[in-house]
């Protein structure tokens, strides 16, 4: 019998080789021709904002004040740099890379990306402080992202992490997005779902427990992989020519593999967390 985690990863790597195949016979069967010294996504894209957030999660502290969010994009000949700290954080991720593949709808990328947070989690232990602390992992892989109007997909595959993460899966991290944007006048309706999968060994590494980390107060805990669905509307309206406004709401439903893990199963009991994470925002932005 095959295992989850195999069928899910090979079913994602087969996804992610089937977009590549189609933009491949998409620019044969079009015969379109692309000057080669130019990349026509080479360029720039920056948004800082302010505002509203209130964001409660099963995982992290919770949120309902002013903050601060980015979002940004630089790429040079192909080369480029991105990041994210708003409520697209899970689609764009943190990365480095080379875009080597356009057409008219789909583009390719080669890149290096973090797809994990930095966790501390400490607690007394019969009046010892004790911590277990994990690094974000990052992992290598490719992207494909493709745009027909106002209707985009986008998947991720990383099957290469470090030693210490990799597990017989034949990805470690993928995730699949779609959206779509209906325009009303002037303000501009979003919605945008996805999913992420992560292996046993990215799921161990940033919410196991090991046994020599176990204790009376937290047990040994293993996971395997899981899947996290996301889904996101967003609502926005041209104040100016470079200030946005925007509200948004997103839900994101954790897989039962993180949830189960005793140190989330302690934080949701203490600090009374919700199983769901859920966050509401209103905020301007200024688009350079």
């Amino acid at each position: 019998m095959k295992k989850p985690g195999k069928t899910i990863s090979a079913f994602l790597l087969t996804l992610i080789t089937a977009s590549i195949a189609s933009c491949s016979l998409a620019e044969e069967s079009q015969n379109i021709e692309k000057p080669q010294s130019e990349n026509n996504r080479d360029g720039y894209y920056l948004s800082i904002g302010a505002g509203y957030i209130n964001l409660e999660s099963p995982t992290f502290e919770k949120t309902d004040g002013v903050r601060v969010v980015f979002n940004g994009r630089y790429q040079w000949k192909g080369f480029f740099a991105e990041a994210a700290i708003d409520a697209s954080r899970d689609k764009n991720l943190p990365a480095l890379g080379y875009n080597f593949y356009n057409t008219d709808h789909w583009s390719l990328d080669a890149i290096f990306a973090v797809t994990g947070s930095d966790l501390r989690f400490k607690y007394n232990y019969y009046g010892e402080a004790k911590q277990i602390s994990a690094q974000p992992p990052r992992g290598v892989g490719l992207r494909a992202q493709g745009s027909w109007g106002n209707t985009f997909v986008q998947a991720i595959a990383l099957p290469y992490y470090h030693e210490e993460f990799r597990t017989d899966s034949a990805i470690e991290y993928a995730s699949l997005w779609a959206g779509h944007r209906w325009q009303i006048k002037n303000w501009s309706l979003s919605g945008l779902v996805g999913a992420q999968y992560q292996s046993s060994g990215l799921l161990d590494h940033q919410w196991g427990v090991t046994e020599n980390e176990a204790d009376e107060f937290i047990s040994a805990y293993q996971p395997s992989s899981g899947i996290d669905y996301t889904a996101q509307i967003d609502l926005t309206y041209p104040v100016t020519k470079n200030v946005l406004f925007q509200m948004y709401s997103r839900h994101m439903l954790y897989s039962d593999e993180t949830l189960d893990s005793p140190m989330v199963k302690k934080i949701r009991e203490y600090h009374k967390h919700p199983e769901q994470e859920r966050e509401f925002g209103i905020l301007l932005n200024y688009v350079f």
